[in-house]
């Protein structure tokens, strides 16, 4: 997408700049132009000092292993669930079982203690009166 789009329409916008002979289109051509250059050169810096190219094909790697295992997935699956299936039938575990979560009752909330502070300065100011 780079090569075919992105930098074709950069050079075109870039040299559209350079043909308007205005003064502010010429200077926003200049730095775009100053830009790029840097970018390149900061680029080639990247890839020949600071290990650019190791990194680059480590990733490429990463993600090659990344997308074989995601591909072998289903059949490691199906796999391991034959292999638990024996162990169950090994072992003579039931199949199911659920493990339910028990919900604990909260002692006191921020809505309860407003409500006791607030009864309590009513019936204070009902003794006053």
């Amino acid at each position: 997408i780079a090569v075919f789009f992105i930098f074709p329409l950069l050079l075109l916008g870039i040299s559209e700049l350079f043909v308007q002979k205005k003064v502010g289109w010429t200077v926003l051509g200049t730095i775009i132009v100053i830009a790029v250059i840097l970018g390149i050169a900061r680029f080639a810096w990247w890839w020949k000092r600071q290990d650019g190219r190791e990194k680059f094909i480590a990733s490429l790697d990463r993600r090659s292993a990344r997308n074989a295992t995601l591909s072998s997935l289903p059949d490691d699956m199906q796999y391991l669930k034959s292999k638990v299936s024996q162990l169950v039938e090994h072992t003579g575990l039931p199949e199911d079982e659920e493990v339910v979560d028990e919900e604990k009752p909260e002692a006191s909330t921020d809505d309860s203690a407003g409500g006791d502070a607030a009864v309590a300065l009513v019936e204070a100011g009902d003794s006053n009166a």
